[in-house]
């Protein structure tokens, strides 16, 4: 009986993992468990939505005092006397000192900052246009009231009321300096009766309210959005903007836009009202930037596992070496079965699961020699067994015929044919009959299938024309035997006997492009090319036995080197067409 090692050993691998891992392991872990339970994973998260809140609540201050200072601009603008003058009556000379001195107000009040934002003035009847840059022509109110342009912030407000400053960032379009808007302020502007004269709009360019913006450069996305028109605008990429479809962020608030931070995926979203508008800010941040506000903690837990790796190095080092040789060895020894050495080795590994695998390896070693060994004879034995058996296959409907042929010409001639077909019909069965040798030269190939011929000459007369050539260098050149006799058989019993008038078949031999082609061409009655299958294995179960006994020998020999194919043509003839490697050993000198 076998001995049997207890699972759980000093000499068992499993035990000595188990005891030293436990030993490793369990150090380390209880250190980082310790510390883990004490201070707890919960406070990072913390800390992050009090972190994002904090510094979007930050920018939402500063884009408010941004967005106050340009109102209190727009309301200078709106409100001044020369400005309303102008409007009043509907006309500008721009080349008059009037002109000048309104660009130096509008200068002036816009500080120098028109890189920023934009001004511009716009009578009810559009014939007065002014601007601090090129005049918008979304608001051009000369021929279409802006109706036709939803991007128009006065078509959007066209109810304003008379003292109402509106902060807009649905107007979001390229200006035509190539700047984008992201918000305008609109206001109406007045006479002293009350009378609403004409607009003042003023675009702000997004590089006024993201340079002031996360400075820090922490939060992954700031957008300034409407809950209330649902359209929004990125900060950090001015050219997105839309509807709230656009912004997944947005929409996982589902509705509730109360200052609050929700967690989406590995991203805290914090949304916060901008102060003085109707506006709302929203930034994301990742944990990743906020890991080095976590320093301290990190340092901690760093240490605790530096120690834990410390402590698990040094104890590792006591069981690695021995269980690392008898693994180099093995894997040594696979190496050289793996390049084809099948020699067994001495077992050397005192590890009892060591030793097993190296005995069962000398054993798989021993049964793969063994196995090679049967593989190969039994290969040998079953492509004899398949060459004698595809060999020893005689088409009895050509002996029939050669026999009523003697019969007939016994009769009808004098000994002269009966002595020729009678020779001709010796060599074609001694060629048939003798197994002893799998392979004859083309030569004899050759000459077997004159003998054919000539029986088929006598018996069928001058309508039979053939042509039989045999390249010289050729004749020495070994084959499987029969080849081409079936084939040409085939072609005489069912291509040209069927047919009226004169026969011919042609039997040619030759070396192309250092390749031996066998071309068999007849013009016989021919058959239709798709009863024939695109698999010529599959004639095994078929009539044509004659040809799948020639495909099939032929595969065995060359393999995938073989080209064998059949071309037929109704009422034309068929033509085979077999090519196969030479061996140049075998060349006639």
């Amino acid at each position: 009986m076998a001995r049997h090692t207890p699972l759980i050993s000093r000499h068992s691998l499993f035990g000595r993992l188990f005891l030293y891992f436990l030993i490793v392991l369990i150090v380390p872990l209880g250190l980082f468990v310790t510390y883990y339970v004490t201070l707890g994973g919960k406070g990072q998260d913390r800390y992050v939505a009090n972190q994002t809140m904090n510094l979007v609540s930050n920018d939402a201050v500063k884009i408010g005092q941004i967005l106050e200072e340009y109102r209190h601009k727009a309301y200078l603008l709106s409100t001044n006397a020369q400005i309303v003058s102008i409007i009043e009556r509907d006309r500008l000379d721009p080349n008059s000192q009037e002109s000048r001195d309104l660009y130096q107000l509008l200068f002036a009040v816009m500080k120098g900052d028109t890189y920023l934002a934009s001004a511009n003035i716009v009578s009810n009847s559009g014939r007065v246009r002014i601007s601090t840059h090129n005049f918008p022509d979304v608001y051009d109110l000369r021929y279409h009231g802006n109706e036709w342009d939803m991007n128009s912030v006065i078509v959007q407000h066209s109810d304003l009321s008379p003292t109402a400053s509106i902060i807009s960032i649905r107007s979001h379009r390229t200006a035509e300096n190539g700047r984008q808007v992201v918000a305008s302020i609109l206001r109406r502007i007045y006479d002293d009766e009350g009378t609403n004269l004409g607009y003042l709009i003023l675009d702000i360019y997004g590089d006024a309210l993201t340079t002031h913006i996360n400075t820090e450069r922490v939060l992954n996305n700031v957008l300034i959005f409407d809950n209330t028109a649902f359209y929004a605008t990125s900060l950090t990429n001015t050219e997105h903007f839309g509807s709230f479809d656009k912004f997944p962020t947005l929409l996982a608030f589902k509705g509730d836009y109360s200052p609050r931070v929700i967690a989406t995926g590995d991203s805290m979203v914090a949304i916060t009202p901008v102060p003085g508008t109707g506006l709302s800010l929203a930034g994301s941040i990742s944990s990743g930037p906020v890991q080095g506000s976590l320093d301290r903690m990190l340092i901690v837990i760093i240490a605790t596992m530096a120690v834990g790796m410390i402590l698990a190095t040094g104890l590792s080092l006591l069981f690695s070496r021995s269980i690392a040789r008898p693994i180099s060895t093995l894997a040594s020894r696979m190496g050289e079965v793996e390049r084809g050495n099948l020699q067994t080795h001495r077992i050397k590994s005192t590890i009892g699961e060591f030793a097993l695998l190296e005995q069962s390896f000398n054993v798989m070693v021993t049964q793969i020699i063994s196995l090679l060994d049967l593989t190969r004879e039994e290969q040998r034995k079953l492509s004899d067994a398949e060459r004698k058996a595809l060999e020893s296959q005689m088409n009895p409907h050509f002996l029939f015929n050669t026999l009523n042929t003697i019969k007939a010409l016994a009769r009808l001639h004098g000994e002269e044919e009966i002595y020729t077909i009678s020779v001709k019909l010796g060599k074609l069965l001694r060629s048939t009959i003798d197994n002893h040798e799998s392979e004859s030269t083309l030569a004899e190939s050759m000459a077997l299938i004159d003998s054919y011929l000539t029986i088929q000459k006598l018996r069928f007369g001058e309508k039979l024309k053939t042509d039989l050539y045999l390249e010289e260098a050729l004749k020495e050149v070994k084959t499987p035997k029969l080849i081409i006799q079936p084939l040409v058989e085939n072609a005489i019993i069912h291509g040209l006997e069927p047919k009226v008038g004169e026969w011919q078949i042609s039997v040619r031999v030759e070396e192309i492009e250092g390749r031996i082609t066998i071309t068999i061409v007849d013009n016989g009655v021919g058959f239709d090319e798709d009863t024939l299958p695109e698999n010529l294995d599959e004639l095994a179960n078929s009539g044509h036995v004659g040809v799948y006994n020639v495909y099939r020998r032929l595969v065995l020999t060359y393999g995938d080197d073989l080209v064998f194919s059949i071309k037929s043509t109704v009422g034309e003839g068929t033509v085979v067409h077999i090519s196969f490697p030479i061996d140049e050993r075998q060349r006639s000198v």
